[in-house]
């Protein structure tokens, strides 16, 4: 098999602007939360996300790693974030997954946070938020990193 070949049969792995309310979003910065959960999750595997907190805040406040996306009843991702910070209660998970035979757990790890928060529209021209995620470019990517990068130095 030649090299083209064995890249062409990897998955595409993709990075995401996730909206998160701020409590969770703040849970995640502080590192007592490593559990995203969600209803569902996009058709390409999540290697990045950019974390987009929220109304009231509205701003990019952290990039992270997905270990692991597992895919598991409600009573195994009450385990996976009892386990791992999901940040909300059994009884908030089991009404959020309401209706669902499944969910999905997004195990995160390498967060990487903003000094200052940034404003959407230095990333993205025109802006909205998204209602649950958006997939972001390789270019869009790269800034947010540059971004990172640069407060490094500072």
């Amino acid at each position: 098999m030649n090299h083209f070949q064995e890249q062409s049969q990897q998955p595409e792995i993709s990075a995401i602007l996730l909206s998160i309310k701020p409590k969770y979003a703040n849970l995640i910065i502080e590192g007592t939360k490593t559990v995203e959960l969600r209803r569902a999750i996009p058709s390409k595997q999540v290697g990045t996300i950019a974390i987009y907190s929220s109304s009231p805040v509205q701003m990019i406040v952290a990039v992270a790693d997905v270990r692991e996306t597992v895919e598991a009843s409600r009573t195994r991702l009450w385990s996976i974030a009892k386990n791992n910070g999901g940040g909300l209660t059994r009884r908030e998970l089991f009404a959020y997954f309401a209706g669902k035979k499944t969910g999905f757990a997004l195990m995160l790890e390498n967060v990487r946070t903003f000094g200052k928060p940034v404003l959407p529209t230095k990333i993205f021209k025109p802006f909205s938020a998204p209602q649950s995620f958006r997939y972001l470019t390789q270019k869009e990517l790269k800034k947010l990193e540059r971004l990172l990068q640069s407060e490094e130095k500072k």
